[in-house]
């Protein structure tokens, strides 16, 4: 039992070491300047060993958006479990999702826009983002932090559009420090939600 687990923690870490490894080469390079080898060579690993992660560099967005995601789920669970106010809990969600993506924006942009069509195998990612959101927006309606007479799924829009603004309308993100970035986004924020917080 002990040796499984101890395989099961190895491939974990080597599946983690070669997300970290594509992210980084995506965001140096380019998605499209990286090859399979290029993250192979960066994570220590033969192109076989990497295959049986990923089978394509498409696999591999989806990957580090998945792992974004769970991230975030472990947050929510782990880091707000004591935050009372719903609302604050969407704000710093939104805030992570905000700041994580600073750090490989064009590799960020790159992720929201193919996760934006329909057709692409990453738009289950958005949809899991929209999920979470959807989630808290419901918490927050049901304990009365938002007004339960707006639609939950339009409030949701309402803040994945700030998540997109940050994206692709703030000039310079890359350079914004990530004060800077909390400050902002909170500004906004108080402006967007001033008709839906009660």
């Amino acid at each position: 039992m002990v040796r499984h687990s101890r395989r099961e923690l190895n491939k974990r870490k080597c599946r983690a070491r070669i997300l970290k490894s594509s992210r980084k080469l995506f965001s140096a390079k380019g998605y499209e300047n990286t090859t399979i080898e290029d993250v192979a060579e960066r994570s220590e690993i033969s192109k076989a060993t990497l295959y049986n992660y990923f089978p394509n560099k498409e696999s591999l967005l989806i990957g580090i958006a998945e792992e974004e995601l769970d991230q975030i789920r472990h947050f929510i669970t782990h880091e707000l479990n004591d935050v009372s106010s719903a609302a604050e809990k969407i704000r710093r969600v939104l805030e992570v999702f905000i700041l994580d993506s600073i750090q490989y924006i064009n590799l960020a942009r790159k992720i929201t826009y193919l996760n934006s069509c329909e057709t692409s195998p990453l738009y289950a990612t958005r949809m899991n983002m929209m999920a979470i959101f959807l989630e808290l927006v419901s918490e927050a309606q049901d304990r009365g932090d938002f007004r339960s007479d707006l639609n939950p799924d339009d409030i949701v829009d309402i803040i994945m559009s700030v998540y997109l603004m940050a994206q692709f309308e703030w000039h310079d993100i890359d350079h914004y420090t990530p004060e800077f970035c909390r400050q902002k986004l909170n500004r906004i924020l108080d402006i967007v939600l001033f008709n839906i917080v009660c």
